[in-house]
């Protein structure tokens, strides 16, 4: 598990999922989300903006502990929020 002080984020596939609402995990908005996110696109995209992604393929969001999507660490070059929104734009 990573630590706040670690200086990465945390990234959920669940995040870019355009099948889950809002209320359920979803961080982006539906026009930037896709179906289907994996945690591979979601590092390519990580790794093409610099952002050293780490993958942790056996990870369960806490929302859906039964699924193992995975998540990916990333490094923190900016606000959560805004990392997301370009992580989306290179997955759409």
């Amino acid at each position: 598990m990573v630590s706040r002080g670690e200086g990465k984020y945390v990234i959920w596939p669940i995040y870019f999922d355009k099948t889950v609402s809002r209320l359920n995990g979803r961080k982006i908005s539906k026009k930037l989300a896709v179906e289907k996110p994996s945690i591979e696109n979601i590092a390519k995209a990580a790794k093409s903006l610099g952002l050293n992604p780490v993958l942790e393929k056996s990870a369960a969001h806490s929302s859906r502990p039964f699924k193992k999507d995975g998540r990916i660490l990333v490094d923190k070059k900016n606000a959560k929020s805004k990392i997301l929104v370009q992580i989306a734009k290179h997955l759409g």
